[in-house]
């Protein structure tokens, strides 16, 4: 078992955070000592800050160049990764805000951002429809389309989590923390017991750590002053046998991830992690679910390369699991209608639901559907490209709505 993601989320000035991002690593460098008595590897730090909508006196123009100077500083401060989500766009000016994520894409390679394009139950199609513009323009600041993995759409996402794209801070300086316990759950599930032996064993395994890590969290709060937001329960896959989503899937008694029960699996899997956030006395945040990443899982990519999962499919899970129709491979000529309405369906199972879901997806430039991606990135397993329907709303429902609100 490792920790994915100790994410620290401050608030920044529009010039000159050198303190602010030095204060963010004195306190990874607590946790990860904390840590390593117990959990041998810390996969990645991160640092997360206020929407950049909400960052005083920030003018659009002037994120280029925050850009380049944060990642400069966070390379300075062994940080891994930073999150600049543009937040919850409303007027005019916000709209300005999402014109900049190619910018923030390609002024760094360790940059991250979000845009929130829900609110209640009303829906943003005047942002939707920006967003799926810079989807395609980011898919060709790096013509492998690899840009997209660190931009996500989202609906419902609440504060503070753990995870990237999707993090955005507000409130008092503090921290997060995601895990990657799938290692357990394989080591748990023996094919020569039912499904209620098989919870039981995971639950077992899954419980200790929990109160373990969110005792040291704690501690680390007390000790620091720095707020402890919580712990992200999420099953995160890693692109390894041991950390693969889709293999514990199989395991529980599948043929192939993706095959009629997949829904069911996802749901087992959901309802203990759920089930273990009420039970166990840990302060948990984020999605509490399980995370489908298509890219980041060898089994999940297997699947796909024998067209057993589809859009549909990754969406219909998302019913059940933790995310949405995440790290998607699509084809570089992929509408801006057809991503606006794939955002479209992912917001509103968010909405009609009640839970948090994202809609990461990747066209990639020069790839037809069938073709096979050529990423070289360890967080990757290279994969075809998903079929794109060339079907999607019309362009009278798209554009002639600009704010929608559920009943």
């Amino acid at each position: 078992m490792n920790i994915r993601s100790i994410n620290a989320g401050f608030n920044i000035k529009n010039d000159k955070n050198d303190k602010i991002v030095h204060e963010a690593s004195d306190l990874i460098l607590d946790l990860k000592k904390a840590f390593k008595k117990r959990h041998s590897k810390v996969r990645t730090t991160r640092f997360c800050s206020q929407p950049l909508i909400n960052v005083k006196d920030l003018n659009p123009r002037e994120v280029n160049k925050l850009t380049i100077s944060m990642e400069r500083i966070c390379q300075k401060e062994n940080i891994n990764w930073f999150c600049f989500p543009i937040g919850e766009v409303k007027d005019q000016k916000d709209y300005q805000f999402i014109k900049t994520l190619p910018a923030i894409m390609s002024n760094s390679k360790i940059s991250f951002s979000s845009v929130i394009i829900s609110h209640a139950n009303k829906l943003n199609f005047s942002a939707i429809n920006e967003c799926a513009r810079q989807v395609k323009k980011i898919s060709r600041t790096d013509m492998s389309g690899f840009d997209n993995f660190r931009f996500c759409v989202s609906a419902n996402v609440k504060p503070n989590g753990a995870f990237f794209p999707y993090s955005w801070h507000k409130g008092e300086a503090g921290f997060s923390l995601g895990l990657e316990t799938i290692d357990l759950i394989l080591r748990n599930i023996s094919r020569n017991k039912d499904l209620s032996e098989n919870r039981k064993g995971i639950e077992n395994a899954l419980s200790g750590e929990f109160v373990s890590i969110d005792r040291i969290a704690r501690e680390i709060e007390k000790e620091t002053g720095y707020k402890y937001y919580g712990l992200d329960l999420s099953l995160a896959p890693y692109p390894t046998d041991n950390h693969s989503i889709g293999k514990a899937i199989q395991k529980l008694g599948l043929d192939k991830f993706g095959a009629n029960g997949t829904l069911f699996l996802t749901a087992y899997l959901t309802n203990l992690l759920k089930h273990l956030e009420k039970k166990l006395s840990v302060r948990t945040i984020g999605f509490t679910g399980v995370m489908y990443p298509v890219l980041e899982d060898k089994f999940l990519t297997s699947s796909n390369d024998m067209n057993i999962l589809n859009m549909e499919s990754l969406l219909l899970y998302s019913s059940v699991c933790g995310c949405g129709p995440d790290m998607i491979p699509l084809p570089g000529d992929i509408s801006e209608k057809e991503i606006s309405s794939i955002i479209l369906d992912m917001s509103s199972l968010a909405l009609m639901l009640n839970k948090p879901l994202i809609a990461r997806l990747v066209p990639i430039p020069n790839k037809k559907s069938g073709e096979l991606t050529n990423f070289d990135y360890h967080f990757f397993h290279n994969t075809k490209i998903m079929n794109a329907r060339k079907m999607s709303l019309k362009t009278n429902i798209l554009e002639n709505n600009s704010k929608f609100e559920f009943l």
